[in-house]
């Protein structure tokens, strides 16, 4: 194998899966050195992305059950659903669930338990995982916390080459309630192991909520609201992972009232408002220009997409390559649904396997994080 070209080995060993990988560590120093090299990693991931090999679905489940059940069911380029096989996971506490902050990133995810206690950066396809340290937030002078417990979003920062977390905390004054919402926010840094404190949000008197904090074009971006009477004021707000400037922009529907209420999401390289309306239907838009409010187009109502029942919660996860998107409906169940976004029509996927009731995300399959911590069947955290 010493004469074996090494341009070529380095083409063929790029188009594995990373579990194959992991096995070849063990083959030789060479091998294991070039597999490990982050040149190779990253030769490995582009190609994966582009060629949506070694695609899954990471599926979280709902049912109340502790410490929450993960699965995982690969999602091939013929985009059909395998079975569903149960995984461990990285956070594994007898007495609290687990939950995905967000999206997969370069095949990485974000987990945390219930109350915060523990946060992680895991890869399920090889199953490395790194524990990350809380931040710390200080009480401001005749202010308590509005929220105890802070609101995270994970991102990459492709200038730098680093895995980043927001962690957000909202904060109002007990003495006087007419003193507008204010905020302590921290970034952290895998590359450094470490938080720090970085300017609030641009906009006192609004708060971010549980799971409307996203990550695209190398920025998170929080859907922010401020209670007013009966509504809530809505807005966009987004932070540039490198240069770490916030801007704003505005959401594609008015306020949110009594009627509905909007969710933040990113589909195909887009942001992505879902609009939940109590309880006929659930609208989906996107935005076709990044920070350009007028950009926002209707993708998909709900209402008219051949259901007969109403939606409680929707979330895209994908387009098809025939242009299709898939989705997740919380109805009485959970389920899969492909949308024909030309004849707006929805379709029930059946995959065999799926709990009740869950959260996913699409994960690519990587080499990311191969020098974090391995799984340890059984181990709790």
């Amino acid at each position: 194998m010493s004469d074996f070209p090494p341009e070529i080995l380095f083409d063929i060993l790029s188009r594995l899966p990373p579990k194959d990988l992991i096995r070849f560590l063990c083959v030789s120093k060479a091998w294991n050195a070039l597999i490990r090299h982050h040149r190779f990693i990253e030769a490995h991931l582009q190609r994966s992305i582009q060629t949506n090999s070694f695609r899954t679905i990471l599926l979280e489940s709902e049912d109340g059950s502790r410490p929450s059940n993960f699965f995982s069911s690969a999602f091939d380029d013929s985009e059909t659903f395998g079975p569903v096989v149960k995984i461990e996971q990285p956070l594994k506490c007898p007495d609290d669930y687990t939950e995905i902050l967000g999206c997969s990133i370069n095949g990485v995810v974000c987990v945390h338990n219930g109350m915060r206690k523990n946060l992680a950066l895991w890869n399920p396809s090889i199953q490395k995982f790194k524990k990350i340290p809380l931040p710390t937030f200080e009480v401001e002078r005749r202010r308590s916390s509005f929220s105890a417990i802070p609101e995270y979003g994970f991102g990459y920062d492709s200038a730098n080459h680093d895995y980043k977390i927001l962690a957000i905390v909202n904060f109002d004054r007990t003495d006087d309630a007419s003193v507008p919402v204010s905020s302590q926010v921290s970034i952290y840094s895998l590359k450094f192991n470490s938080w720090k404190r970085i300017p609030k949000l641009p906009c006192d008197g609004f708060y971010v909520q549980t799971g409307d904090v996203v990550f695209l074009n190398g920025a998170m971006s929080c859907l922010v609201r401020k209670s007013d009477s009966y509504k809530n004021r809505c807005k966009i707000v987004s932070l540039d992972l490198a240069s770490e400037k916030y801007m704003e922009f505005g959401t594609p529907v008015g306020d949110e009232d009594d009627n509905f209420m909007m969710s933040l999401k990113v589909l195909g390289g887009s942001l992505c408002i879902c609009v939940h309306e109590f309880w006929p239907k659930c609208d989906i838009w996107i935005m076709k220009e990044y920070g350009v409010t007028k950009s926002w187009t209707l993708l998909f109502p709900f209402e008219n997409g051949g259901m007969a029942y109403s939606t409680r919660y929707c979330k895209p996860l994908v387009f098809s390559k025939e242009g299709e998107m898939v989705v997740l409906v919380n109805v009485e169940r959970t389920t899969v649904f492909r949308c024909d976004l030309k004849k707006k029509r929805a379709k029930q996927v059946r995959i065999c396997g799926l709990p009740t009731s869950f959260n996913g995300t699409i994960c690519v399959g990587s080499l990311s994080l191969l020098d974090g911590d391995l799984m340890t069947v059984g181990k709790q955290q």
